[in-house]
């Protein structure tokens, strides 16, 4: 391949930044209110009549970002805006760019910043109408015009646990049982699972000792404890509450995974990353450090061929579930639930005895419980004190969060510090649950759904990659599994701008055809009832408007240029990336991404940053670079680096 003589230049200085927070203090302000997030970076999307955050009314805003600029050697930086709306940058005290209106028409001069901390300030204030949108960019002569990375950013932020609190009561379906005429915040129109079919998957004793007490099986759970089963009455309740469940059935139950396939999917579950969200079914410690989820219940739960049904469409029966389809065969989902129920019903767990269950008491109960308030299936909910109602009282004297539980007030698993957050947001009036933040959401989502635990993302490695060695063992006896080359994920960190969302949305939705990456053993997998709003806010986090990419318009002329720097004879970029249906020139096992999905995919600005300095994207990247401050090797166009970049662009529009 004609690896270029830049390619073992190092990230620039600017990002090479050690361990600096990605995050900034942002105060915003409005309608007479004020609310301070940590947000990881200095941007935002606001349409007329939306909130720019949850506890401000939609209307005319301002925000004000404090934190910290971390520079590991003297630079001479220019800075820019996007957006609209009128905004000012402050460095160490000193004005560095104010702009007001369309925002971009001229940048700052060229600043010199010595190596170290400089406090930043950077404040917005929204169009009359509440809509706003801003970005904030620099460049220097050691790289061309882009957004300021997360990590350059540092700051010690103190948010208001409220905001913690709003996202609790949403995740706790507090407003299933306390109806409520609010709507608005995404999260409360989420279900908990649905009851049907409940008696053909599950197994008896487990649900009853999950009555019992959820949080004992899974500590990170939104179930509530219903019953008190310290006490005999306790134990019976639940017994007979398991008992009821196992009524309701649908169909014959499938036939048991056979046990030869356990090492095939122990293969499976290695290649997969399983172990980025679960802990060995092996296992019987909980990781408690990265709260993974554990598995070493499963034999005890599920019917084992009911765990092949749920393996191959996990949100069947449950739309907002974190587990999400992996697009599994019938043999792949076989040969995992062979390998979980397998290696879960080896480990010894502690005896647990229920009585005898009573499913009629148990039907009654169910009613008596309001387990329809939540779960579909169930008796028809009858509904407690009014959301609009409880907002009035004190939550830490009375009620669920209070923690006096009994008769209809379940025990919910919360600690001291959740007790506390949602005691603070019970002060703030029901309207922030009617206001729907889409960077907000993401956010939030991207905790929810561990979409770390397999993506590296603000300059921290994914959890897999410190865990993926614990199922190493599970391919030892495969031949050749040990020289395949680079199985890392695409990182997060410039996600909103560098894919459209539309494309977002497809690859979340698991409706991408073709996969981007085919080669890789893990697939991206989908969370069917996430993908739209996810996309939509992701872009919204990084000041980016959502939508598809425009009709492709490349400029002929410079394509032809373009198809020249991208060929063997050019920088070799066919070597690695494929055109459409022709292969890349070289039998690598681990490709480029086509350029046939780069127009659905990319967005020029991301494409202009990766091809300067592709490592300062994707730490490891084995993608070289080509060009330094603004020169390349190659001599068409006058060897301007960022004009052979625009004619390699402009032939993967419509690359032939």
């Amino acid at each position: 391949m004609n690896f270029p003589r830049f390619a073992s230049l190092l990230l620039p200085v600017s990002l090479m930044l050690g361990a600096a927070r990605a995050e900034l203090a942002a105060t915003f302000e409005g309608g007479g209110a004020t609310d301070v997030r940590a947000d990881r970076l200095p941007a935002l999307l606001v349409k007329a009549g939306e909130s720019p955050t949850p506890f401000l009314p939609a209307g005319e805003f301002g925000v004000t970002w404090k934190g910290t600029l971390v520079l590991a050697e003297r630079q001479r930086l220019a800075f820019s805006f996007e957006g609209e709306g009128k905004a000012t940058l402050t460095i160490d005290g000193e004005e560095v760019l104010a702009e007001e209106g369309t925002l971009g028409a001229k940048a700052s001069k060229s600043t010199r910043l010595n190596r170290g901390d400089h406090e930043i300030t950077i404040t917005f204030r929204s169009k009359p109408d509440g809509s706003g949108r801003f970005r904030l960019f620099w460049e220097e002569h050691s790289f061309p015009k882009q957004s300021v990375p997360p990590a350059a950013f540092k700051a010690e932020v103190t948010e208001d646990p409220a905001r913690k609190g709003r996202l609790l009561f949403a995740e706790n379906h507090c407003s299933k049982c306390h109806l409520s005429g609010v709507a608005g915040m995404q999260e409360m129109m989420e279900s908990a699972p649905l009851l049907f079919s409940t008696g053909s998957r599950l197994n008896e004793e487990w649900l009853a000792k999950w009555i019992a007490d959820p949080s004992a099986l899974r500590a990170d759970t939104r179930m509530p404890a219903l019953v008190d089963a310290s006490t005999a009455e306790g134990k019976q309740q639940a017994a007979d509450l398991a008992a009821w469940l196992m009524t309701l059935k649908a169909g014959e139950a499938p036939a048991a995974p056979d046990k030869a396939l356990a090492q095939k999917g122990g293969e499976h579950f290695h290649r997969l990353g399983c172990a980025a969200c679960h802990t060995s079914p092996g296992a019987s410690a909980a990781d408690a450090t990265h709260g993974r989820v554990p598995l070493h219940n499963v034999a005890d739960k599920f019917q084992p061929g009911a765990l092949v049904a749920f393996l191959k469409k996990p949100d069947a029966l449950y739309p907002h579930i974190g587990m999400p389809d992996f697009a599994l065969s019938d043999a792949e989902a076989n040969e995992i639930a062979a390998f979980v129920l397998d290696a879960s019903s080896k480990v010894e767990k502690p005896k647990s005895e229920f009585p005898k269950g009573d499913a009629t008491k148990g039907a009654a109960l169910a009613q008596a419980l309001n387990c329809g308030a939540c779960h579909a299936g169930a008796a028809a909910p009858s509904f407690a004190t009014p959301v609009e109602t409880i907002f009035t009282k004190d939550w830490s004297a009375n009620g669920c969060v209070s923690g006096k539980h009994g008769g209809k007030v379940p025990k919910l698993a919360l600690n001291d510090e959740e007790r506390a957050a949602l005691i603070a947001f019970s002060k703030k009036g029901t309207a922030p649950l009617s206001r729907h933040v889409p960077a907000e959401y993401a956010a939030a989502k991207v905790k929810a759904l561990r979409c770390t635990s397999c993506h590296g993302m603000d300059g921290k490695p994914s959890l897999l990659d410190a865990t993926h060695v614990e199922t190493k063992p599970l391919v030892a006896h495969v031949h050749g599994e040990n020289e395949k080359l680079d199985q890392s994920r695409p990182h997060l960190t410039y996600i909103g701008e560098m894919l459209y969302s539309s494309y977002m949305e497809k690859m979340i939705n698991g409706a991408a055809t073709p996969r981007p990456r085919p080669w890789l053993d893990m697939r991206m997998p989908a969370f069917h009832g996430y993908a739209t709003d996810l996309a939509k806010g992701l872009a919204c986090i990084h000041g980016v408007e959502p939508g598809a990419a425009p009709d492709a318009t490349p400029d002929a002329s410079l394509a032809e240029i373009g198809k020249k720097l991208a060929s063997l004879d050019g920088f070799g970029c066919t070597t690695c990336h494929g055109v459409g249906p022709v292969k890349p020139s070289a039998a690598f096992e681990v490709e480029g991404v086509n350029f046939a999905l780069s127009h659905e995919r990319l967005r020029k600005e991301w494409f202009d940053r990766w091809m300067d300095n592709p490592p300062a994207v994707t730490p490891g990247s084995k993608m070289p670079r080509y060009s330094d401050e603004g020169k390349s090797q190659r001599p068409e166009l006058d060897g301007d680096a960022q004009k052979q970049f625009d004619a390699i662009w402009n032939y993967i529009q419509k690359p032939q």
